[in-house]
């Protein structure tokens, strides 16, 4: 359990529709501030907080040239916490099929 643990932060950047269209967004590749906030339909100021939840979860770098910020998925974080959800599916069907009955009796 202390893996999901270690992910409890990009859980809860997860948690929010505009933060995941952020991802969504970019995952089609790199976009600039002013492109995210244009395609979600928000202010510049409100996709600059979500980026800056999504950063700080590890989700997202950021780069800043000149006047832009330019925003890309860092998708080794995105990985590893999506095979952390994964393992966790994977554990809950082995003990649904009574696996765990299965391993006391064999000892």
């Amino acid at each position: 359990m202390w893996v999901l643990t270690e992910y409890s932060a990009v859980y809860l950047a997860l948690s929010d529709e505009n933060r995941l269209a952020i991802l969504e967004l970019l995952a089609g590749g790199e976009r600039c501030l002013c492109d995210v906030s244009e395609s979600l339909g928000i202010s510049n100021a409100l996709a600059s907080h979500h980026v800056k939840r999504l950063r700080e979860a590890g989700l997202v770098t950021t780069e800043r040239r000149g006047a832009w910020l330019h925003c890309r998925l860092d998708s080794t974080t995105v990985q590893a916490a999506a095979d952390a959800l994964r393992d966790l599916a994977t554990d809950a069907a082995f003990a649904a099929a009574g696996a765990c009955c299965l391993d006391r009796s064999a000892r």
